[in-house]
């Protein structure tokens, strides 16, 4: 099978036959591939019939096709070790006799440890030179025990569950290091720091775990699993813990607790009488510094994106302020004035109309914003095309004929149709108003024309104009609230509530736009 994973074992035995022995359930083809060659070949000379060299070398439970290497003393296997290390090609597994000259079994590992903690140790030994408890006491937790003889499918068994072992440590340390760098949000986050949770438990052999951050110079629970999930079991904990002295890590035959003062956060585990796995316990460390930095993560992610919703709000704001500013420092101005003037009877009316077009810009201004945001449902009645045409050249006759604009009404055939006519005459008026303010005084031939016709079962309406076309800058925006460019006044609400108001009629709006001019075109259904 395809190798994903590191399988590399080392045995360490002064017993040559004990060594072989290794190497033929492990690796049985590199060991009998040339013998059984020869026998293949001398069967075909005897026999006159073909080499049919076995298959049967190829152990058919084999899980995984182990590389293995072999040390003939303690010191030659702490070099390897070493050496193995140092080439960052560690290995997975190392099977240690306990009786051996030099270096005995439990001086080896006791050297090998402080330059490779994270190495499964398997002890094979017939003699008992030591009790479990010595052996845990001198290296640690992270080692399993076998007695010699030993049958192929035990040494199988014991080497595969060791590489399995090593390399699921190995990938939870890298899923650990990864949770910090995660840009997701709390409610996301929150499971997976559980389930990570849940495989460091597993791997240091316990069921039950909880981490607390301080808050307030209190340990609040965070998350658990197991027994630790009640809020009262661990409440009496995180009391416990809060009258014990300020150590980093604390053990007693109930629970152990591992603390990081720096970053104000916990583990527990419950031990229910049984020792901690060791040599893992650098993963609980691990887990809680880069667990609290992916919380802190969150907590700035999430700090971020209320920075971008309330700069999004202000800058809106800021615009509509502009804008009712402008319509309100006119009305002031012209009242000024007027004042000044006030027995100029004619100079006064002039004046008053100048403050009530003021006052409907700010109105128009607020109503636009009320349109956009309260999204109230459209009003359908009976449209006469003719007269919404008129309307629309009508009402924007005066600003057309100042800047010098041709506009063209083409209705080659009155017709009437079902619509919201405010909110059309709303739709249509945005586009040319917006269409105006695209020409410069001194644009040359300024044309636009507003176009509409009926098939069957819709209403077409083209509006178009020969003007700049819309900035590339904005070309792919244009709908969107609050964009403009290029405009003294104007909130850029314009276009995003004459989409809403054609998709409030189930209608459509496209356009096509470029540096000679923009056409848009609107379909809604007449029903």
């Amino acid at each position: 099978m395809e190798q994903n994973f590191n399988t590399r074992i080392l045995v360490i035995d002064d017993e040559e036959n004990v060594r072989d022995c290794f190497r033929k359930i492990l690796q049985p083809l590199d060991v009998g591939r040339e013998l059984y060659s020869r026998l293949d070949e001398a069967s075909a000379v005897l026999f006159d019939s073909p080499r049919t060299m076995s298959n049967s070398l190829k152990r058919s439970s084999a899980t995984f096709d182990f590389e293995m290497e072999e040390a003939s003393n303690g010191k030659q296997g702490y070099e390897m070790i070493k050496k193995a290390v140092e080439a960052n090609r560690p290995y997975a597994a190392v099977f240690v006799d306990m009786r051996m000259p030099g270096w005995d079994g439990l001086e080896t590992v006791e050297h090998l440890r402080k330059i490779d903690k994270r190495c499964e140790v398997i002890f094979v030994t017939a003699y008992s030179d030591y009790s479990i408890k010595e052996i845990v006491t001198a290296v640690g937790t992270n080692v399993s025990y076998h007695c010699k003889p030993f049958s192929v499918e035990e040494i199988e068994q014991i080497a595969t569950k060791a590489v399995y072992e090593w390399n699921k440590t190995r990938n939870l340390e890298d899923l650990i290091k990864t949770i910090s760098n995660l840009h997701t949000q709390q409610w996301q986050m929150q499971p997976l720091l559980k389930n990570i949770l849940q495989q460091v438990s597993y791997l240091m052999g316990t069921h039950s775990a909880m981490i607390a951050l301080a808050k307030e110079k209190i340990y609040q629970k965070l998350l658990a699993i197991g027994n630790l999930c009640n809020d009262k079991i661990a409440d009496a904990y995180l009391y416990d813990i809060s009258r014990l002295p300020d150590q980093e890590v604390f053990q007693n035959d109930i629970y152990a607790c591992f603390k990081l003062n720096k970053y104000g956060i916990l583990a527990i585990f419950e031990k229910g009488g049984k020792p901690l796995n060791q040599e893992r316990t650098y993963l609980v460390r691990l887990f809680l510094e880069q667990a609290v930095l992916s919380i802190q993560n969150v907590g700035l992610q999430e700090k971020l994106l209320r920075q971008e919703k309330l700069s999004a709000v202000g800058e809106a704001t800021g615009m509509i302020v502009h804008d009712l500013r402008n319509s309100i420092g006119l009305i002031e101005a012209f009242i000024d004035i007027t004042i000044q003037k006030i027995d100029d009877r004619e100079y006064v009316i002039d004046n008053l109309k100048l403050i009530k077009d003021a006052a409907r810009n700010g109105m128009s201004l607020a109503q636009d914003i009320l349109d956009y945001t309260s999204n109230k449902n459209i009003e359908k009645s009976l449209i006469n095309s003719k007269n919404l045409a008129d309307e629309m050249h009508e009402k924007v006759r005066t600003l057309c004929e100042k800047k010098e604009i041709k506009f063209d009404i083409l209705c080659p055939k009155d017709f009437i149709f079902n619509a919201d006519y405010g909110k059309m005459s709303r739709a249509l008026l945005n586009l040319i108003n917006n269409a105006i303010e695209s020409y410069t005084s001194c644009a040359v031939n300024s044309e636009m024309c507003l176009e509409l016709q009926r098939d069957k079962d819709s209403v077409n309406i083209t509006f178009s104009d020969n003007g700049p076309g819309i900035p590339v800058e904005i070309a792919n925006d244009i709908f969107t609230p609050f964009v403009t460019h290029g405009k003294s006044g104007g909130t850029g609400l314009g276009l995003a509530i004459t989409k809403q108001i054609i998709e409030a009629h189930n209608g459509t709006i496209n356009v096509k736009s470029s540096p000679h001019g923009t056409v848009f075109k609107i379909t809604i259904p007449d029903k």
